[in-house]
This record gives C-alpha cells, sequence and structure tokens, in this order.
C-alpha cells in the first residue's frame, strides 16, 4: 500500500487531503490556545485589528502552530490513506 504506487489522481488528494488537515489544524489550534496570544492586551494606542493581526503573527511563529499544522497533516493524511486502504 506504498502510495508512490497510486494512480495520480489518487496522489493528488493525498495531497489535498495534508493540505486541508494543515489548515483546519491550524484553525483548531488557534481556537484552542491562540486566541490568549492574539487577545493579549498591549502597550500603547493599538486597534483592535493590529493587535489581533500582531497576535496571530506571534503565535504562528511560535513551535505551537507548528505542532498543530502537524498534527493536522498527519490527521487528513491518515484519512485519505485510510480510505484507500479500505477501498482497494
Amino acid at each position: 500500500m506504498n502510495p508512490l504506487n497510486w494512480r495520480p489522481e489518487h496522489q493528488v488528494a493525498l495531497l489535498l487531503g495534508v493540505v486541508i488537515g494543515i489548515v483546519i489544524g491550524l484553525a483548531g489550534g488557534f481556537m484552542y490556545d491562540g486566541i490568549h496570544v492574539a487577545l493579549a492586551p498591549t502597550e500603547g494606542d493599538a486597534s483592535f485589528h493590529n493587535r489581533t493581526a500582531t497576535g496571530i503573527m506571534l503565535w504562528l511563529g511560535t513551535g505551537s502552530a507548528l505542532r498543530w499544522g502537524v498534527f493536522g497533516a498527519f490527521v487528513g493524511g491518515a484519512i485519505i490513506y485510510t480510505r484507500q486502504l479500505l477501498h482497494a
């Protein structure tokens, strides 16, 4: 069950599943622990939008965002791999 031996459309589906998994993992991780960073009070007279954008960039720069993205990639890839395994 080597993914390199799959037909090209199945390999693209696996890649798409991994990318969608990364996006969902990052979104879930941000909702779980990144929102506290993004909405933390800042010094000075910064607008809500500037604080939020800076907070999101700060969270993406931490190791936490990477862990959530990798977790999402594994989940997305595992879903497609399991589907192929059960279909064959």
